[in-house]
């Protein structure tokens, strides 16, 4: 029988519905041999490899294989720290994508085994100063799931989980484990904390293929394979008590151990959206990938808390590496920015650049502030010439409607004094 098919039938799961019944038609194609072993899987496992994110780098993101085996030999010195204690600037980021299985499958995913073992190398590693769990499961097989939890748990090194698409089931009971949960959109599900058993009953199938199988029991093994005899009988509760009820108390009993803020009412099976799963305690917060590197590196870790405080500076310099790029590339600082520590000469050169750009400010501050008074006083001038020019049409409308048209009498044309329409004070004219 085909070794996958072995897996899935022999155990129950920790895995979301939805995505159950999306596992049923795969066992249909591999029960009608319709994908063969023969198929190139390399590229699909590639993805699920472990790489390595090197903070001492420039950019701060050079992704690479990580292969502890292929590591330097910790007996030689490493850049003139002890020998022991090679400079911790790497983040290894373990993919945890797809349905989980105990053991890796050559279809892609890498069994809860294989990624338990790559935790624990990476803690052991004095290299890794963190640990990204980058999470895309709906779950799976309950198998090692808490074996696995627990080697998370029981890391120095600190642990980040980030959700890019689903942490249902046993993703989540593995995500509880870290010391963060980060999600990458409001739209990312979680929860889902529950145990199923699906079991397929091959008995027609085959019978149609002309294949009868025959079970024979010692005499005292009368209680051998009860818990399938009661599945076909229909008498599913002895299975649920049995099998299943363990298995979810320990996923509870685990995730309330390691988050106790989470809300026990989410504990039923239902997913949640990140948003909703943030208020629920399930998830802290929403980020992206660089902040879920940023949150982890800045974990205290147990790893280096008894080393040499040269470490400890080191380990903190690397944490400011991405701070200090970006600060170095504002003020356009044209030294050594690819050298792991900040000197003294840098943070100089740094308060030099600092001081001229304050100076430069208070100048411009300066120029708006006397700019802004010549508005304010030509606002005013403008105002009151406008009130001088009201005034001045006054005076004149004034003036034209008391004047009269003729002066003295001798000042007068004949014309004048012989025009019946032209208007004047006789008695004004007498008086001359």
């Amino acid at each position: 029988m085909n070794t996958l098919l072995s897996r899935i039938f022999s155990s129950p799961w920790l895995l979301y519905a939805e995505n159950s019944g999306i596992y049923g038609a795969r066992l249909v194609s591999l029960i009608r041999g319709e994908q063969t072993a023969h198929e190139d899987f390399s590229a699909e496992r590639a993805k699920h490899k472990p790489y390595v994110i090197n903070l001492s780098d420039q950019t701060g993101a050079t992704p690479m294989p990580y292969d502890p085996s292929q590591g330097e030999d910790p007996n030689e010195p490493a850049d003139g720290h002890d020998a022991c204690c090679p400079d911790p600037c790497q983040v290894v980021v373990i993919p945890i994508h797809g349905e989980l299985m105990k053991y890796d499958q050559f279809c892609g995913p890498r069994g809860t085994t294989s990624i338990a073992n790559d935790i624990i190398a990476a803690d052991n590693d004095m290299s890794v100063l963190a640990i990204v769990l980058h999470i895309d499961t709906p779950g799976g097989q309950s198998s090692y799931t808490d074996i696995l939890c627990n080697a998370i748990a029981c890391c120095e090194t600190p642990v980040v989980a980030y959700v890019e698409g689903c942490a249902a089931s046993a993703g989540y009971w593995i995500a509880s484990a870290a010391k963060k949960i980060i999600c990458s959109s409001e739209l990312d599900m979680v929860g889902s904390i529950g145990s199923m058993l699906v079991w397929a009953d091959m008995e027609g199938y085959l019978a149609k293929e002309g294949i009868v199988l025959h079970e024979v029991y010692a005499t005292d093994s009368t209680e051998k394979n009860q818990a399938i005899a009661d599945i076909k009988a229909g008498k599913y509760q002895p299975v649920r008590e049995s099998l299943l009820d363990p298995i979810v108390n320990m996923f509870k009993s685990q995730v309330l151990a390691r988050r106790p803020q989470v809300n026990p009412a989410c504990m039923k099976g239902a997913i949640y959206s990140a948003s909703d799963a943030i208020g629920m305690g399930l998830v802290d917060e929403i980020g992206s990938f660089q902040y879920a590197i940023q949150t982890a590196v800045t974990i205290p870790s147990e790893k280096f808390s008894n080393k040499t405080p040269n470490l400890t500076s080191h380990i903190m310099n690397i944490k400011m590496k991405a701070t200090w790029l970006a600060i170095a590339s504002f003020f356009g600082y044209t030294g050594d920015v690819t050298s792991n520590d900040i000197t003294p000469e840098m943070i100089d050169q740094l308060n030099d650049r600092l001081t001229d750009q304050n100076a430069t400010i208070e100048a411009k501050d300066a120029e708006i502030t006397r700019l802004t008074q010549i508005s304010e006083d030509h606002i005013c001038l403008q105002s009151a010439f406008a009130e001088l020019t009201r005034q001045h049409e006054a005076l004149l409308a004034s003036d034209a409607g008391q004047e009269t048209r003729a002066g003295k009498k001798a000042d007068r044309t004949p014309e004048q004094i012989a025009s019946d329409s032209y208007a004047h004070n006789k008695l004004a004219d007498e008086a001359m």
